[in-house]
């Protein structure tokens, strides 16, 4: 990101220290992961400590310091999802994109994560991709789903 680009992003929060969490938030939905480059520059011209910065990066699991793929799959591995399977689904899932969760495939086209409980316990176990929810998902249906974001 070019130093005028981040300048505008904090040009448009009113250059104001309490609006990092939604700057950063922006920086991360246009470069897909929060670059160092990027955040040494914002800290400068914020004039924030870039431990801060890094704080708030770290604390929060929104944000990623790697590049993330076009698409981020959540593995629902919450008790009701682990008991109907969430695990097996996970393996296929790793095992299909050559990737172990919290990674991301060479390809950059997916980023494989696990989640605590994505609140549809009753279809379990369930995945997310992207902002789309799928249920009942069984070892088997994660190629079709995986399908339709290629």
């Amino acid at each position: 990101m070019e130093v005028t680009q981040i300048e505008k992003l904090a040009e448009k929060h009113g250059g104001d220290q309490s609006a990092l969490i939604a700057i950063l938030q922006d920086i991360q939905r246009q470069e897909g992961y929060l670059p160092r480059e990027t955040l040494t520059v914002l800290a400068e011209k914020m004039e924030v400590p870039l431990t801060r910065i890094y704080g708030l990066a770290t604390f929060y699991r929104s944000f990623s310091l790697k590049p993330t793929g076009r698409h981020r799959i959540g593995v629902c591995l919450g008790t009701a999802c682990h008991v109907r399977g969430g695990g097996a689904v996970l393996d296929r899932l790793e095992r299909d994109l050559a990737v172990r969760a919290g990674g991301t495939t060479t390809n950059r086209r997916f980023t494989l994560e696990t989640v605590r409980c994505l609140g549809c316990c009753s279809i379990g176990p369930v995945i997310r991709v992207d902002k789309d929810i799928f249920g009942m998902v069984r070892q088997d249906k994660t190629v079709k789903i995986l399908k339709d974001y290629e």
